[in-house]
Order: C-alpha cells, then sequence, then structure tokens
C-alpha cells in the first residue's frame, strides 16, 4: 500500500495543493485576465494600408570609377553590396524629413487633428494663469508651476512663434507616424513590405501612397546625376546672346541708315568720279567741297563696315558656340532619360491597399492577458509553495523524514 501511494503522491500533492489554495490562484488569474479584457475595449479600431515593393539591382547601384583601368582599357565596374542595397532602400524610406512631407502633403489636420482640451486640463490651466501668472523666477513655487505647465502642455509652447509652434507639432506628429509606420525586408529576399496604419482607411490608403511617391522621387534625386540642367543652362546663355547680338546688329543698321554696304560704297565712288570729272573740266570751291564730303563719307562708310563685320564675325561664333551648346544639351538629355530610366529599379509590386474592415486588437489583447494570467498563476503558486512551512500530504511528510506515517488526522475548522 505504502509503495503505491508513494507513486501516486505527486498528482494528489497538485491537486490538494491547488485545492487548499484555490481561492488565491483563482484571484491571480481573475485579476490580470479582467484587466486584459477591459483594456481590449480601449484601443481605437485602425485600418491597416499595406504595400509591397520589389528592388532590382540596377546600374545604379555600380560604381563606375575613372581611374584603375584594366588591361583591356576599361575601368572595372565596382558593384555595391546587396545588403547595404537594401538597407539603404529601407533607411530612405524610414527618413523623418520624408515623413514630415508625407504629413504636410496629406494635411496636418487629416492626418492627426488636434484633440479638444478635457475640462480638467482647462480648469487647472486656467487657475495656473489666474494666480501663477509669471512663473519665470527660480524659485521651488515658480519651478513646480513650470512643470505642471508642462505636463498641461502650456509650458514649453507659450514662448514659441506660430512657425516654431507649427514646426513643433510637425515633429511630434512625424513620430506618431513613425510609430504606426512598419517597412520589412523580408529575409533573404529583395521584397520590401510596407505598410501604415489610420483610423481612416482613405486617409492610410492615401498617406502610404504619398509615401511611396515621395521615396521615388527622393531617390531618383540620390541615385541620379543630372546633366541637362546645366546642359540647358549654357545653351539658354548662348541663344540669348545670339538674340542680343541680332537685335544689336539690327539697330546699328538702324541708326546709321545701313541698308546695302556695297552699293552704297559703289554709289559713292560713282559720285565721286563724277564729280571728279567735272573738277577736270571746271575748277570750283562748290565742286571741291562736294568732292571732299563724298570722301569723308567713304571714310565713315568704311568705319562702319569695319564695326559691322566685327558685329557680324560676333555673331558667327556666337551662333557656333550655341551650335555646339545645343549639341550637348540634346546628349545631355538623352543620358539623364537614360538614367531615369535605370534609377527607377524599385518597382511597386502591389499598390497600397487596405481592407474594409479595421484591424481589430481586442482578441489579441484577451488572448495576451489570458497567457499573462496563466503566468501569474504559476507564478503565486511557486510563491506559495516556497514559503509554506508545512505538509500538505502524509506522503510529502514521509518522504521528507523517512519515517513511516501512522496516522493522518484531517483538520476541521470551528
Amino acid at each position: 500500500m505504502m509503495a503505491a501511494s508513494a507513486f501516486e503522491s505527486p498528482k494528489r500533492e497538485i491537486l490538494v495543493f491547488y485545492y487548499k489554495y484555490r481561492r488565491r490562484l483563482l484571484l491571480a488569474f481573475a485579476l490580470p485576465f479582467v484587466f486584459a479584457v477591459a483594456v481590449s475595449f480601449m484601443p481605437v479600431p485602425r485600418f491597416e494600408a499595406t504595400s509591397t515593393l520589389v528592388v532590382r539591382l540596377g546600374s545604379e547601384y555600380v560604381y563606375q570609377p575613372e581611374t584603375g583601368a584594366t588591361s583591356g582599357g576599361q575601368p572595372s565596374p565596382i558593384p555595391f553590396d546587396q545588403d547595404q542595397i537594401y538597407k539603404a532602400e529601407v533607411a530612405i524610406l524610414d527618413s523623418s524629413d520624408l515623413h514630415q512631407q508625407v504629413i504636410q502633403s496629406v494635411g496636418l489636420d487629416r492626418m492627426y487633428p488636434v484633440q479638444p482640451r478635457g475640462f480638467l486640463r482647462t480648469f487647472l490651466s486656467t487657475q495656473l494663469d489666474k494666480w501663477f501668472p509669471d512663473n519665470a523666477d527660480g524659485s521651488f513655487v515658480g519651478q513646480v508651476v513650470s512643470v505642471l505647465r508642462d505636463r498641461l502642455g502650456d509650458g514649453a509652447d507659450a514662448a514659441l512663434t506660430p512657425d516654431q509652434k507649427a514646426a513643433r507639432r510637425l515633429e511630434k506628429d512625424a513620430e506618431i507616424f513613425e510609430k504606426h509606420l512598419n517597412i520589412n525586408l523580408e529575409k533573404e529576399s529583395s521584397v520590401i513590405n510596407v505598410s501604415f496604419e489610420h483610423r481612416d482607411r482613405a486617409v492610410a490608403i492615401e498617406a502610404l501612397d504619398t509615401l511611396l511617391r515621395l521615396y521615388m522621387d527622393k531617390r531618383r534625386q540620390l541615385y541620379m546625376d543630372a546633366r541637362s540642367p546645366q546642359a540647358k543652362q549654357e545653351a539658354d546663355a548662348t541663344h540669348n546672346r545670339v538674340i542680343a547680338l541680332q537685335n544689336q546688329i539690327e539697330q546699328f543698321k538702324n541708326d546709321n541708315k545701313i541698308y546695302s554696304l556695297p552699293d552704297q560704297r559703289t554709289q559713292l565712288l560713282a559720285q565721286r568720279d563724277a564729280v571728279r570729272k567735272q573738277m577736270a573740266v571746271l575748277s570750283s570751291a562748290t565742286l571741291q567741297d562736294r568732292y571732299d564730303n563724298i570722301n569723308a563719307q567713304l571714310d565713315a562708310l568704311n568705319a562702319l563696315e569695319r564695326h559691322y563685320d566685327d558685329l557680324q564675325q560676333e555673331l558667327q561664333v556666337a551662333n557656333g558656340e550655341y551650335t555646339i551648346y545645343a549639341h550637348k544639351l540634346d546628349e545631355a538629355e538623352a543620358y539623364d532619360s537614360n538614367e531615369r530610366d535605370r534609377a527607377g529599379s524599385v518597382r511597386v509590386i502591389q499598390p497600397p491597399s487596405a481592407p474594409p474592415e479595421p484591424k481589430k486588437l481586442q482578441g489579441l489583447i484577451i488572448l495576451a492577458g489570458f497567457i499573462l494570467s496563466l503566468f501569474v498563476v504559476a507564478a503565486v503558486a511557486a510563491f506559495t509553495e516556497f514559503s509554506r512551512s508545512g505538509f500538505l500530504t502524509p506522503e510529502r511528510l514521509q518522504r521528507a523524514t523517512g519515517l513511516p506515517v501512522l496516522c493522518a488526522v484531517p483538520l476541521r475548522r470551528k
């Protein structure tokens, strides 16, 4: 009988232990579980917008050195490490400035509207303003009032300008945005899963779509070495110079009444020959003055022709430069177009979408509370067992002392 009893004692001891301390263990289970059930009704249901990206290894991930040519005469390209590539893409998606741009694009009041202050906070803030209008002193009371103002949200923001308050609000909203943004790079894969939670389903989808769009623009700026802006600036400058020279030549011709320099010179030479023939027949002061005047006109015409030729030469040089820069602009635009195609190595597999029903956390919270309650019960049971000084069953006493138990008298409470 003793052997059978000793064999069955562990089960009996467990049952006796839980029966004896059933109220304590039931309370240890009920308190955290009831608390978890109560907390499960507090979270606001949120919609989760998800999207999937894939990173292809494009040419923007290859470094082309300008020196260090191989025996073939061409520089040897150096590819980036794949892990660094994927981590860099995740870092761009997770940048705070990008999140702030998303909030500004969607709208601060749509993303995170300012909640009205409760009655208690308003009352306390009013009383502080009434009894302590100035807490700038360094006394103990002033420090306490300053801490209370910070807690109520009236301390640090009170001395800020409207622009500073807007910037601070944007920073706080970005922190909230990052808490509900999840970027997951699948292990040993080039797939990036991006999700964002918000109370409004439309806002969640729009915010995630805006994030991906701004992310594409930012990575394009980072990886793309644009040449067309500088080339266009140079081409526009030379083109403006050509137009300015053309206008200057036309103005010069109008001011000096130039229509055709060779024809004008031929006419003046013909007039001078005619006057010379007349002077050969008849000597006259009038003819001499006319002859000198024609020579002066020829000298002035020669000077105008030299200046006109200089302008024409400058125009010819400017046209040549414009032709060169226009050709460079065409090459730069073709290069940038090729770079834009190469910089688009990230593709959106699944556009942002959200289920019609919000994500509910009540079941998960209750399950977590149930598991926590079991751990609490186990902890209370272990503490009770190790802190107890007596024996619950005769078998336990027999194993502890090595002496047989002759009689067991049940405890009767009066």
